[in-house]
Formats: structure tokens, sequence, C-alpha cells
């Protein structure tokens, strides 16, 4: 039996409408806002991708560099134009220029031009520390080729000064010690524990240091993400020759690290927040031998401290030992093992007050080490 296929007839379906847009003109969308709307959102795209490449870059840069501002520069006219706080810096001469470059400038302009003028006039010995180091680098490597300790020593002084000025107010009295030769080298202590607070995210307020009537720490830093208040202090201990210092004994030919007296110092103050204290050893570059001996007698002099009761309910909840040895280096190569910046700390088992719930014995190190190598670039904005 054969099957006939059944034959439907073809229906003609209406034409689809073409739309009209929805602005009201009559005309069709495709012909009218279309065009538009795609320019809008392909912006937008790119508004977000741009958003989220910054995210990423802001990321890193904390990650490297702790929570400071990025350094903000924009070329103009072949010249860089940099931003700190509120004002701006212009390179002098066009060439090529970076945040080293900046920091370096910004250094000088702290100083002034009547004192570099006055420096220059005394002999090298007699100059400020900081400018010694300047001097001295600049002369032996008059292109900055030769990373040697001087080097390290003044851009490390320039950085922290930098990131001071640029995130947290600089207060006459640091100012007036860091300027001079006999009260630098404990301005620039707590100048570099200020540096290191501010990368680790906190905002700081400098204690009023012609109040003699309490023993308040040298400043004070409020957490930016918790509000937590931490009370800093910083010491810097003084050894003979070194940083300009003349008084004191001779220094021995195994040098010591002696700190109990800078640290009872320390443990003295009586702030009203969480205490954690900063205290520079100024040693030497070290062999293997050194630091073994070194933290050997850094742990008999917190064990002998504990034995007389100073460590029962601790003023400080957390102290640090830090040393960079640059400056001793002088003109020599830095980038050893033997010139490295290096950090120890104890953290109280019954403080005087609570540790606070957020980490910040590892936040404090780790800006420690974020502050070893500054940006090179600038942030460019529009």
């Amino acid at each position: 039996m054969i099957h006939t296929p059944i034959t439907r007839p073809k229906v003609k379906r209406p034409a689809a409408k073409k739309s009209r847009c929805l602005c009201g003109s009559g005309k069709r969308y495709a012909k009218c806002c279309r065009p538009r709307d795609m320019e809008i959102r392909g912006a937008v795209v790119a508004l977000n991708t741009k958003m989220r490449q910054s995210e990423a870059e802001h990321r890193d840069f904390v990650e490297k560099h702790g929570h400071i501002r990025r350094p903000m520069g924009v070329e103009m006219n072949g010249r860089i134009h940099s931003v700190l706080g509120s004002s701006i810096y212009v390179q002098a001469e066009p060439g090529p220029y970076n945040f080293i470059n900046a920091i370096h400038d910004h250094a000088l302009n702290f100083f002034g031009i009547e004192r570099l003028e006055a420096e220059e006039s005394r002999d090298l010995s007699d100059r400020h520390p900081a400018l010694q180091w300047m001097y001295e680098h600049i002369d032996a490597a008059p292109h900055g080729a030769k990373q040697d300790g001087n080097g390290a020593a003044w851009f490390r002084f320039a950085y922290d000064l930098f990131t001071i000025r640029d995130n947290a107010q600089l207060q006459l009295d640091l100012r007036e010690k860091l300027l001079a030769p006999k009260s630098f080298q404990a301005a620039r202590y707590e100048l570099k524990v200020a540096a290191i607070c501010a990368a680790a995210g906190f905002d700081l307020a400098f204690e009023d240091e012609r109040d003699p009537k309490t023993k308040h720490p040298e400043f004070v830093g409020t957490d930016r993400f918790t509000g937590t208040k931490i009370a800093v202090e910083a010491k810097s201990r003084h050894r003979r020759g070194v940083l300009g210092f003349v008084g004191g004994l001779e220094r021995p030919p195994a040098e010591k690290v002696d700190i109990r007296k800078l640290v009872l110092e320390a443990y003295a103050k009586r702030p009203q927040h969480p205490f954690y204290v900063f205290v520079d050893l100024n040693l030497p570059p070290a062999n293997a031998g050194d630091m073994e001996r070194w933290e050997s007698e850094l742990r008999g002099t917190l064990n002998d401290l504990e034995a007389e009761g100073y460590l029962d309910a601790c003023p400080a909840n957390i102290t640090f030992f830090t040393n960079d040895p640059s400056h001793y280096v002088g003109r020599d190569a830095i980038g050893g093992t033997a010139d490295m910046i290096w950090v120890r700390c104890t953290s109280a088992r019954t403080p005087q007050i609570p540790h606070p719930d957020s980490d910040i014995e590892r936040r404090l190190l780790t800006a420690h080490k974020q502050r070893l190598v500054p940006p090179t670039g600038f942030h460019e904005t529009p």
C-alpha cells in the first residue's frame, strides 16, 4: 500500500515589526539611539576594566610598600610634577627622573638652600650627619651607579622623611631635632619608627615634647582599620664616634649590645594605650659569630629583666630591637649578608594593658620589611 504524504499549506507569517526607539523620535532604535548606547556601554566596560586594573595595582603596591600613599606625579613640558602632601614639586632639569630622584630633592629641600650652602663651607667631617652621607655618596658615585653605605643611609632617611611628610604631620619639634646634629640620631630613629607605623596602617599624632609633667611616648598611632590606638616609643643606642656622638666610652673591639638602660627608660613611660617600644641597637655589620653573641646578650638582658620583675605586668606589649648598619659601611659597597637590616622582637606574656585583638606585631614586622626598598616610579593621575 502506497502512502501519499500530506502536504500542508504554507502559512504566511506577518513580518516582524521594526522596533521603534524608546526616546519617542519615531525612528527605528538601530538608526536612532543604539550607536550612542553602544558607545556608552563600551565606555562603561573600559572604565570597569581600568578600575579593576587600578585596584589590582593598589593591592600590589600595598603588599610591597605598605599602607602609604602611592607616589603621585605627572609629566608636563618634559618635567615631572610630583605631589607631596599639599605641595607640588617640579623637576629642576629636564631628563630621566623617578621617585628616588624626587625623595632626594625633597630631602635637600628639607634642609633649605641657606643651610646647604653653610654646610658646604665646612669640612666634610663637621657637616650634618645626613649631609655627610649625601655628599660622600655623590662624590663616590656622581651618577648614583654605586650602591654604597652612604647612599643607602641617605635614601632611607629621605624615604622616611617623604613618608611622614606625605602621610602624617611632621611636628616642628621633630623637624628641629632632625636638623640639629647633636639630636639627629635620636630624631632619625623616631622618624624611621614613625614611617614604619605609617606603612603598617596607623595615623600618627606626635606628643608634645615640651610637656615635662607627663612621661608620654613619642607618638600615638590610630589604626585606620579598627580605630585601635597604640602608644609608640623609640630609643637609639649612642656609640662613641658614630653619627657625630663624641661622648661615652671608647668602642671595644668586641662591640656589646648594652641596651638595658634604654629599655628601662622606655618602660618608665606611662602610656594610656597598648605600648610598643622600638630600640635601635646601632651596631656595625656583623658576621655569624657577632650575631650569635649579640642575640645571646639580648636574651640574657631580657631574662635578667624578667627575673627582676620588670616583665611582670610589663609596660610594653611588644619590644622591637632593630639594626641598620648602613652608616658604618660608608663608601664601601652594601648589600651583603653582614650589613643586612634586621629586627628581633619580644612579646610580653602579661602586659599592663592587654594586647589588642588585631595582629599588630605581624603588621609592624611586615612594615619594617616593606621599608627596605622604596618604589621607583610614580602613579600618574589624570
